[in-house]
């Protein structure tokens, strides 16, 4: 177990790095060898991480690495799983006090002639939420992935599908307000996504496809 745990701290300690320093996580890894052979497994990799966790809050390229995963972990996941269990699970979120999204679209059946349209637009509202969610998850690995011609086609498929997520609920009289949000959420993203490329081209950080490490 011991044996394992040092070696996956190495992985994290070399994932650290970036691209600009894979020399240095080269030779950190060579020189862990000869610390397991003597039994300083552990102690030599908590040291790696330690110096790896310095340089990514010292350098340029460190600083950007943990703002792409801050937004990809801590913003695109998030909302994908709540767009998700929103469409799968039915919860509440984007329809505020209506019980879901059954409960928003059976206040809307006033009418006998209404009942048959409100009941054919539960699944394509579903479908809409779900598509969101999915696009949250592909575009965070495109960003993870760094490429960033597809991460950008991917933000703008989301944001055109949140804005027809939020006209077809406005043309239901559905209460928008949370949908709106998400949008708002959306469009952030986007900018960020931007700004991230912009500055990854500033760093000339080479472009491999591959996630660091």
């Amino acid at each position: 177990m011991k044996p394992s745990l040092s070696r996956a701290i190495m992985v994290l300690a070399t994932a650290c790095m970036g691209e600009d320093r894979r020399d240095w996580a080269a030779a950190m890894t060579a020189e862990f060898d000869a610390a397991a052979d003597d039994g300083r497994a552990m102690s030599f990799a908590a040291g790696c991480l330690l110096a790896a966790g310095r340089e990514l809050l010292v350098s340029a390229h460190g600083r950007f690495l943990m703002t792409s995963y801050a937004v990809a972990l801590g913003i695109m996941l998030p909302v994908a799983a709540l767009q998700i269990a929103c469409a799968v699970f039915g919860l509440t979120y984007l329809y505020p006090g209506h019980h879901g999204l059954s409960g928003a679209l059976i206040e809307g059946m006033s009418t006998v002639w209404m009942r048959g349209f409100y009941q054919s637009a539960g699944p394509m509202l579903a479908l809409l939420q779900l598509a969101i969610g999915i696009a949250h998850l592909r575009g965070a690995w495109l960003l993870l992935e760094r490429d960033w011609d597809a991460a950008t086609r991917w933000s703008v498929r989301t944001l055109a599908t949140s804005t027809t997520l939020i006209l077809f609920m406005g043309a239901l009289f559905i209460d928008v307000r949370q949908a709106a949000i998400m949008g708002v959420v959306v469009a952030v993203e986007f900018a960020i996504l931007l700004t991230l490329s912009s500055r990854h081209a500033d760093l000339a950080v080479p472009m491999t496809g591959e996630l660091p490490g």
